[in-house]
């Protein structure tokens, strides 16, 4: 699955960053419709291709922690407790987990 997240992932950065870039913007256009309800639920270009890409992510059971650097989790069991496996962007293979209640910081090798 790997090689599909890379693919995925690096779609997602890439989407995440064009729509952070686009914020300004989008502020803009939103202001210059008056703040009407139309204008508010208008999804831009940006929004809809980032949040496509996350929903083919999501739709393989996997966790998006941070589109950015393309930090992952995975729902897993180890020793018989509930787990994430943790993956990033960039690295060959998933070779760390952490407990469900402590996020990045509590990431260990396998």
């Amino acid at each position: 699955m790997l090689p599909q997240l890379t693919e995925l992932l690096t779609r997602l950065r890439d989407a995440h960053r064009d729509l952070v870039d686009s914020a300004p913007a989008e502020g803009e256009r939103i202001a210059a419709g008056n703040g009407s309800a139309a204008a508010a639920s208008a999804v831009s270009q940006a929004e809809h291709g980032y949040l496509s890409i996350l929903r083919d992510i999501d739709a393989l059971g996997v966790i998006v922690r941070d589109p950015s650097s393309g930090l992952i989790d995975f729902a897993a069991t180890r020793d018989g407790g509930p787990v994430y496996l943790c993956w990033r962007l960039g690295e060959d293979a998933v070779t760390h987990w952490h407990p469900r209640d402590t996020g990045f910081s509590g990431r260990q090798e396998l």
